[in-house]
């Protein structure tokens, strides 16, 4: 039985007896791609009966977690976990099921999607301190005696504050007559020979109707437009709507000789593909945690970290801080901010101890101590002992297995947790829109396209690609460079605090580059900014203002044209839409009606209406297009890791230390 993980995306293959798992192990085939449907599923170690579809509760008791889709998906197993990023191999671990004994065959297949210019080899991983990536340790001198906790306070800054997003035209409103049957329960247009007109407006996710065009705003009738189906009929000029929250069935006429089919149609999708207001997860103040339940959420990134437990209602992380280590002279650890501090960065090596460092390569490097003195400061912050409590890591999309299992002795060995589960972030992303079909979109430090469809990660349509906001800051910091008289290199630890915050407070993605290149010729003024660091109180020699111009939307150009930074790769909204195109075919329509974005780089202004002009643009005009924003987006993984810990069969499906040792010989097996 082969089945694809969507917290994972791993694979699995369970042999046994022809007559415990017949009945598991029917697959549906759509085009080239394998499902399992969801009640044939068997989660590892647990009867079939106690895992049966809406079988469970959750912890929370908002409605919001309450749907369809948190079935067994909602579980976790790091026994799941395969290397996606290793080349095909097989290997072989018995552990329990119903008391018998079962062989889980793991096949380890790479299974992403890397664009040609970008193939990789095989990952590595690199655990000599000698290769980890290092900061620059000359600093200039106006930055030496510098302090930028203040600034680290704002970067690193947890606020509960929902984000006001600044995404236009997210609906395109229409009014007009439309004709109805005179039968209003009946949509067969075969069976309807008489027609009447009513005048029609779209408004908010709804379609209105009124007595006249005379009317005042109070209509006569209206219906949910929001999750519903519009298909379109051309030779009869009709639309029929179906389906959403209230069942919709509705059929609509455009008259003869109006010619505006196309700008109906595309106004009811926009409105159609549109989100609930409450579909989101939403975080609640303050977080106060579970009375019952145990568990330690730590999710592990290559810029930063965020560690919180398991509270009452869904909650932001109550750790946060970068992903930054000090080795001192002699040989102790300071991590996060506190590395930072000018009485501290002098006396020792600042290093990143987790990074994936070429562009072209799956090459990782990876410093054992200071990443275990990083869960350390985790566990310290949330002031918790680990031997009461589970533990969910968090993982980026491509982290190899040889990290994983080290990862694994780490928290069940040394620092003594009851158990521990391993998810990767992209796939926790769409539990925290609370939707189970969708495209996510995480833009970090690299691009991880990731399509699901009713749980299921599809395996074969998955895109990463090691890059995004480096090379955005790298852009900006060759303009700042020109214009700054050499105050800064912009290539120290502090420095490089510096011109990310110009960036998160300056850049935008352009809606039209051109017209805004126009504009920046024509008065420059328009668009120019000025970012000041006054409120981190800089020092004398330091320059307290920056003037940007064109470098505002210049540098995050090259998501849409990677040349701009010197990479022969396709671009992101070209990505997205073959990762749409690899998915099976009557899924495709939905999937480009729900793209999900993540990651510190989504909350830019103007890259979700870029992004869903540019796919538009590859695809047929009657296929709408939608990127949908969370205003958690930026904890997006985070708020979607409380989800499967609140499963209340969570403890069930940790690995504890008993367990470790012959999941590590599988782990072993399958990656070499």
């Amino acid at each position: 039985m082969l089945w694809s993980d969507f917290r994972t995306n791993s694979k699995l293959v369970l042999n046994s007896s022809d007559e415990e798992y017949d009945k598991f192990s029917a697959e549906i085939s759509i085009g080239s791609q394998q499902f399992t449907p969801l009640e044939n599923q068997k989660i590892l170690g647990r009867s079939s009966k106690n895992c049966a579809k809406n079988s469970f509760e959750h912890i929370f008791s908002t409605d919001s977690f309450d749907k369809k889709a948190r079935t067994v998906e909602s579980l976790i197993s790091v026994c799941q976990l395969t290397d996606n990023c290793g080349p095909q191999c097989k290997s072989l671990e018995t552990v329990p099921v119903n008391n018998k004994t079962t062989d889980i065959e793991v096949s380890a297949s790479a299974t992403y999607k890397i664009m040609p210019a970008v193939e990789r080899n095989s990952p590595e991983l690199c655990t000599n301190k000698d290769s980890v990536e290092k900061y620059i340790c000359t600093e200039g001198m106006a930055t030496s005696n510098w302090n930028p906790t203040l600034l680290l306070n704002k970067l690193y800054e947890v606020s509960y504050e929902p984000r006001k997003e600044s995404k236009l035209n997210r609906f395109t409103n229409m009014e007009g007559h439309l004709e109805v049957p005179v039968d209003g329960e009946s949509i067969y247009a075969e069976l309807q020979k008489n027609w009447v007109q009513k005048y029609f407006r779209t408004r908010d996710g709804r379609l209105q109707w009124f007595a006249s065009h005379f009317a005042d705003d109070t209509p006569v009738g209206e219906i949910l437009l929001s999750g519903c189906e519009v298909d379109a009929n051309r030779d009869e000029n009709a639309l029929y709507i179906h389906g959403g929250k209230s069942h919709i069935r509705m059929m609509l006429r455009i008259p003869p000789g109006a010619n505006v089919f196309d700008k109906w149609r595309k106004a009811m999708n926009s409105h159609a593909a549109s989100s609930y207001l409450d579909t989101f997860v939403n975080p609640v103040y303050p977080p106060l945690p579970h009375l019952t339940e145990k568990v330690a959420i730590i999710e592990l990134g290559s810029c930063s970290m965020r560690a919180g437990v398991l509270t009452m209602e869904p909650s932001l992380p109550q750790s946060f801080f970068p992903t930054i280590v000090l080795i001192k002279d002699d040989g102790t650890f300071i991590v996060g901010g506190d590395a930072l501090l000018p009485e501290n960065r002098r006396k020792g090596e600042l290093i990143r101890p987790l990074r994936a460092t070429d562009i072209s390569l799956e090459r990782y490097i990876f410093h054992r101590s200071a990443l275990k003195a990083c869960l350390k400061k985790c566990v310290d912050d949330l002031k918790i002992d680990p031997t009461n409590y589970r533990v969910l890591l968090s993982i980026p999309q491509n982290i190899p297995t040889a990290l994983i299992a080290d990862l694994l002795k780490i928290i069940l060995e040394e620092m003594c947790f009851q158990g521990a589960a391993i998810s990767r972030q992209p796939s926790l992303v769409l539990y925290a829109y609370d939707v189970a079909t969708g495209v996510v979109v995480d833009i970090g430090d690299c691009v991880n396209i990731v399509p699901v469809i009713d749980g299921y990660v599809v395996d074969s349509a998955i895109v990463s690609l090691p890059c995004g906001a480096t090379q955005i800051i790298s852009a900006l910091q060759t303009k700042l460079m020109e214009s700054n008289c050499g105050s800064y290199t912009f290539q120290s630890s502090v420095e490089m605090l510096i011109s990310r915050y110009v960036m998160e407070q300056a850049c935008f993605v352009a809606v039209d580059y051109e017209e805004e290149v126009k504009k920046c010729a024509n008065n420059s003024c328009d668009v120019d900014a000025v970012v000041s660091i006054e409120e981190f109180e800089p020092t004398n020699e330091m320059m307290s203002s920056f003037k940007i111009n064109s470098a505002r939307f210049a540098a995050t150009e090259g998501l849409f044209k990677p040349k701009r930074w010197g990479l022969d790769t396709k671009a992101l909204h070209q990505l997205v839409f073959e990762a749409v195109q690899s998915s099976p075919i009557d899924s495709r329509k939905t999937l480009f009606r729900n793209i999900y974005l993540a990651g510190g780089i989504s909350l830019l202004p103007g890259l979700a209406e870029r992004l869903e002009l540019e796919v538009a643009s590859l695809v047929a005009p009657s296929i709408h297009t939608q990127v949908h924003l969370s205003p958690w987006r930026y904890n997006a993984a985070y708020l979607g890791a409380q989800v499967i810990a609140s499963s209340t069969q969570f403890d069930q499906t940790c690995i504890t230390l008993e367990s470790l040792s012959d999941f590590l010989n599988h782990l072993q097996n399958s990656f070499f």
